[in-house]
């Protein structure tokens, strides 16, 4: 998993080490934005996992919808993603890949903490296959218990409610983002 190269760094740097980690057959997934994120898709990387600011940034122009959303993320894998996991913090997650999209979303008690959250997801999304809709739930039950815990803990599998995610092919396009991204 790759994350915010150092500052310094050019915004090729991931494009350059993704081609070098697929030369060598390892499969990628990234979480990085701007400039880096633009660059990195030339070189495909396996997974992107952006927020939904990350995604609105990724294509200019802003996300009022799941549906919005729906379209940034096609447009990522356009551009070069093998899939991509987006993160619309409170409002769900979506995945899309080679076949096909899911939505997936959680009930959640109590937000304590989003520090962690997106990288909490990522890992279950990883853990579970890094593909299809068996990894968003792990990705949504990863976000979901990071959210409920304190600053940045990482969920452990005790933390974990499977029974309270929803994954559905049937996106609900029409639904707006509780907090839209201009």
């Amino acid at each position: 998993m790759l994350r915010q190269p150092a500052p310094g760094l050019a915004p090729s740097w991931y494009a350059e080490v993704v081609t070098r980690a697929h030369a060598g057959g390892a499969r990628i997934a990234l979480d990085t934005s701007g400039r880096a994120l633009q660059e990195a898709l030339r070189a495909r990387p396996d997974v992107v996992k952006p927020n939904a600011e990350e995604l609105s940034e990724a294509v200019a122009r802003p996300l009022a919808t799941v549906g919005d959303a729906l379209k940034a993320a096609e447009e990522l894998r356009g551009m070069g993603a093998g899939a991509v996991l987006a993160s619309l913090g409170a409002d769900g997650q979506l995945l899309v890949d080679g076949t096909g999209a899911w939505f997936g979303s959680a009930r959640v008690r109590t937000v304590r903490s989003n520090v962690g959250a997106g990288d909490s997801s990522l890992a279950g999304f990883l853990i579970a296959g890094g593909g299809g809709p068996r990894a968003l739930a792990s990705a949504v039950a990863h976000g979901a218990a990071a959210v409920q815990l304190p600053g940045s803990v990482m969920p452990a599998p005790a933390d974990l409610d499977p029974a309270a995610v929803t994954v559905t092919a049937d996106i609900p396009v029409d639904r707006e983002l509780t907090e839209p991204v201009s």
